[in-house]
């Protein structure tokens, strides 16, 4: 076995494991900070966003509106849409090069913070020490004053799911679909499940997506998540909530679907995207003392600490999670690890998108939250169809505000739409600044955009809120009352 000892007299701050959105923050916030940082990749840098998640979903997404002319038909009456044989190819060859631009984007970005990036799979291999191994089989030891494991998941694969069957697909096959189906079923109403399912459908296949939970995108508001169900049924998919799958066997060209109401499907194909598996296997957690879950999840504290007291951990190995949540958890964990101050580096309001079609998002909090934390709330919606730009686009939306109910200040943003992720960007920014709800109606917006919405939406918040709770606000001059 052959042994490269260039980094063993080298002792780093940090060695991070897993170059994915949790792996790669960690890493970058260090070098920007001006920690030596070494990043250990198996695979490739950018993780599932790169591979098989984000970079092929989203490009797809956009295929899906440009190549069908998606919703076109109906604002101008004229056909737009690409034939089949031709749209496919085009996506598929269009993913691959989003896939390869965005590693290269990824590579470059690393090598600017100085982070030193090592080929290999990674295992911890006695006191502060990881020890990488190439695919040529030369080991790499590094030792580290601590270590961030960011290994990410994969799509679970239960035993009982066909998965060598051409027409069942999982998150990660499901980019190399070779023609259209007659029918998608879809097992998993999270964030996977819905932007698949509005592509497909997109496309013209018509959808099932079926999941165990009383409504889709858990993850989200309550009254967006209705909206998208909505939206789904209105195009003539179907949405089966409340029971699983309890078994699928082949049945000629077609899948046969038990679901666990007694119910049969018979699509002729089936996209698995109900969980993922940690990835874990062969790091050397046990030998150092890092404890799991039932399921295979690294424990953490508030930190990102695991039961080693020099190991860390963030990411999908800690509970799967949107690439956004796992970003800000890598720079918590970098920020653990190096006892820096959180509120320093770290994100503290909370933010996630669905990027189907339409696109859904939320900042902040929830009128869920508000009502589980016993914070008192109003809450302000502007219909996006009714903005100029909606008007002009042709396209429906929902933006709703939640502010706090005794201060006005804004506390989550929620919405469904054409580029709901960047119009609840907007928001965002706001609730970091603590803005009011007469803050956010006196913001002068450009028009025609979606986020003339917030002066509208906050305008309707503005008329529930009790007139003692807007003469209490705190405002940067009291004498411009509207």
């Amino acid at each position: 076995m052959s042994s490269r000892d260039d980094d063993v007299g080298r002792r780093y701050d940090v060695v991070v494991i897993g170059a994915g959105p949790a792996g790669e923050a960690a890493a970058e916030l260090g070098g920007n900070l001006g920690y030596p940082v070494a990043l250990v990749e198996r695979d490739t840098v950018g993780g599932t966003v790169v591979t098989s998640g984000g970079a092929p979903t989203k490009t797809f997404r956009e295929a899906a509106a440009y190549l069908s002319g998606f919703e076109k038909e109906k604002v101008y009456g004229v056909a737009l849409s690409a034939p089949p044989e031709v749209m496919y190819p085009a996506v598929r060859a269009r993913a691959r090069r989003v896939s390869e631009q965005l590693r290269q984007a990824t590579l470059e970005r690393i090598r600017e913070r100085g982070v030193h990036l090592v080929r290999g799979e990674a295992r911890l291999d006695g006191e502060h020490t990881v020890l990488a191994r190439a695919a040529d089989g030369a080991e790499t030891r590094l030792r580290a004053e601590r270590v961030i494991i960011a290994t990410g998941s994969s799509p679970l694969r239960p035993a009982g799911v066909p998965f060598d069957h051409p027409w069942v697909f999982d998150s990660e096959t499901i980019a190399g679909i070779g023609r259209r189906p007659r029918e998608l079923l879809i097992v998993g109403g999270g964030a996977i499940g819905v932007e698949y399912a509005t592509i497909v459908s997109a496309f013209g296949v018509p959808v099932t997506i079926l999941d165990a939970a009383a409504r889709l995108a858990t993850m989200m508001d309550s009254e967006v998540s209705r909206r998208l169900e909505q939206v789904l049924l209105a195009r003539g998919n179907r949405v089966i909530l409340g029971t699983g799958m309890a078994s699928v066997r082949r049945d000629g060209d077609d899948l046969a679907v038990e679901l666990a109401d007694g119910r049969q499907l018979r699509p002729d194909a089936l996209l698995f995207a109900a969980g993922r598996s940690v990835g874990t296997a062969g790091l050397g957690l046990e030998e150092a003392g890092v404890q799991v879950d039932g399921r295979g999840r690294i424990v953490v504290d508030a930190q990102r600490r695991t039961s080693c007291p020099w190991v860390f951990a963030a990411g999908d190995v800690i509970g799967p999670s949107l690439a956004s949540v796992a970003t800000d958890q890598g720079r918590q964990a970098l920020c653990g690890a190096l006892g820096l101050d959180f509120s320093a580096h770290v994100d503290q309001i909370p933010a996630a998108a669905i990027y189907g079609l339409p696109e859904v998002a939320r900042a902040g909090k929830s009128e869920e939250d508000c009502t589980a934390e016993g914070v008192p709330y109003e809450v302000g919606r502007c219909e996006l169809g009714t903005t100029p730009r909606g008007l002009i686009a042709g396209q429906e939306g929902l933006l709703k505000l939640v502010f706090h109910g005794d201060t006005g200040v804004l506390l989550g943003v929620h919405a469904i739409g054409e580029i709901a992720a960047e119009i609840a960007g907007t928001g965002q920014a706001m609730i970091h600044s603590q803005a009011t709800v007469e803050d956010v109606i006196r913001m002068a917006y450009n028009t025609p955009t979606y986020t003339y919405g917030y002066k509208l939406a906050a305008g309707d918040a503005l008329t529930r809120l009790h007139p003692d709770v807007l003469r209490a606000m705190r405002l940067p001059s009291r004498a411009h009352r509207i």
